[in-house]
């Protein structure tokens, strides 16, 4: 059984989300656990407070206490390892809110070493700046993967742009050089901020800039970053194969790797 924290105090999982939090007006958002330590829970706050002003919300609730919200639940559930979500909503002009553990799956070993595959979807989300719920792009999305067998895939606007995944954000290599679509178009993960910082401290050269479906096939390696994929590779786009190996991507999943473990080791000393 997964307790959950609400607004009303602890509830079991299955008598309390499956009432709430269906209503349009609702915001969420993802924190993956390790060691008893919420990853980056700073940003993934600023992003939740981002999104709920986009969409005319307020949260009533301090970075203190919502870090306290945290380490209560996964006291309550014993469970140091996983993924929290956060889910704040307008329902029936009343407001709910809820920490919840949520399954997951992370990628294997043979994954990041081999990379995973990916597909192309022609969709675009209505607000792209706010993690808010628009089911039907993941159903779409998730009978897309479970037909095909893929881990993720692209989403493609209008115009042809390859903007982010279903659920994570997407990095073409050419020659050295990354690129991912800016963040005025997309869902900017906490993740692919901490990666661009990564890159920068590596000395590589970033462009901002969405690719275009048709040019894909003119780079040597892509990558999707979240919260749960951390940075892995992608073997292939439909029919197109990439590099997994790539030097670059090697040394940049390097590199977050080590900034996660600085992070935790911060959040231990200062606890």
């Amino acid at each position: 059984m997964n307790l959950v924290l609400t607004d009303n105090g602890w509830n079991d999982e299955s008598e309390y989300l499956a009432s709430f939090f269906q209503s349009e007006r609702t915001v969420y958002e993802v924190i993956r656990v390790i060691d008893g330590v919420a990853l980056f829970l700073e940003d993934h706050f600023l992003r939740l407070q981002k999104s709920m002003r986009i969409q005319q919300l307020a949260l009533g609730m301090s970075l203190a206490e919502f870090k306290r919200n945290m380490e209560e639940l996964c006291l309550k559930n014993q469970q140091l390892h996983g993924n929290v979500k956060f889910v704040y909503s307008i329902f029936r002009n009343e407001e709910h809110w809820a920490f919840s553990f949520i399954p997951h799956s992370y990628p294997t070993q043979a994954d990041y070493k081999n990379g995973v595959p990916a597909g192309l979807l022609l969709a675009e989300r209505q607000n792209p700046n706010a993690k808010v719920v628009q089911q039907e792009i993941r159903d779409k999305a998730n009978q897309m993967m479970a037909q095909n067998s893929l881990y993720e895939v692209l989403l493609v606007d209008r115009a042809g742009k390859i903007t982010e995944g279903s659920r994570s954000n997407v990095f073409f290599v050419k020659s050295g050089v990354f690129y991912t679509a800016p963040a005025s178009m997309i869902l900017e993960g906490i993740t692919r901020q901490k990666v661009l910082n990564c890159l920068r401290e590596l000395g590589f050269a970033v462009v901002e800039e969405a690719v275009l479906k048709d040019d894909i096939d003119s780079f040597d390696a892509a990558f999707i970053t979240g919260t749960s994929p951390k940075v892995l590779p992608l073997n292939s786009i439909g029919k197109l194969t990439f590099d997994v190996r790539n030097d670059a991507v090697s040394r940049l999943m390097e590199k977050y790797n080590e900034m996660i473990g600085d992070y935790i080791r911060s959040q231990k000393r200062g606890a």
